[in-house]
C-alpha cells in the first residue's frame, strides 16, 4: 500500500511548475548551503511569511506559471511578496538583474541591450566604447563607423557614416 496522500499533496503534484518554483524561491532565501543563498537570503531577501508557510497561499496570489514563465521581483532588493513578485519571461527577467549597467540620454534610461537594440548597434559595440572611456552621451550619439580600405596604403581608414 502506497503513503497516504492530502488534500494539500495533490493540489502540489497538481501544480507541480509552480511548486518547484516555491520550494527553490525559498531555498534560496532560507538555506545558506544552497550555491544561490549568497545572492538572496546572504542579502536579506526573504520570503513573506504567508508565502513562506503555505504554497497554496503562494499560488493563490500569483496564479498559474505561463509557459516559460520564471518568477522576478519588480525590486531586486525587495522580498518574495505579492505585490513584489510577477511571472515574466527570461527575456525580461535578465533585463530586470542587479548587475545590469544602465546608460541615460535625454531623460531615458535603459540597459546596455535595450539602447543596443534602439539604435541598431550590437550590445558590445556599447561596451567596448564605454570601456575606453566614451562617456554614455558620445556611446549612444556616435553613428556606425564604416571601415574602409585604402588600396594605396593598405591601411583602414574609419570613416563616419
Amino acid at each position: 500500500m502506497g503513503r497516504p496522500t492530502t488534500p494539500y499533496m495533490n493540489f502540489a503534484r497538481a501544480h507541480f511548475s509552480e511548486y518547484a518554483i516555491w520550494i527553490a524561491m525559498r531555498q534560496r532565501c532560507f538555506n545558506p548551503n544552497h550555491a544561490e543563498y549568497p545572492n538572496y537570503g546572504g542579502r536579506g531577501i526573504s520570503v513573506c511569511a504567508r508565502w513562506n508557510r503555505s504554497f497554496r497561499a503562494f499560488y493563490d496570489d500569483m496564479g498559474p506559471r505561463p509557459v516559460k514563465g520564471t518568477i522576478d521581483r519588480i525590486d531586486n532588493s525587495g522580498d518574495y511578496e505579492p505585490g513584489n513578485c510577477r511571472w515574466t519571461d527570461m527575456k525580461a527577467q535578465n533585463r530586470n538583474r542587479r548587475g545590469n549597467n544602465y546608460l541615460t540620454k535625454d531623460g531615458e534610461t535603459l540597459t546596455i541591450t535595450d539602447w543596443a537594440a534602439k539604435l541598431g548597434i550590437h550590445p558590445q559595440t556599447l561596451r567596448n566604447r564605454l570601456k575606453r572611456g566614451w562617456s554614455a552621451e558620445e556611446a549612444l550619439s556616435t553613428t556606425k563607423l564604416v571601415v574602409k580600405s585604402d588600396p594605396v596604403k593598405g591601411t583602414f581608414l574609419p570613416r563616419e557614416r
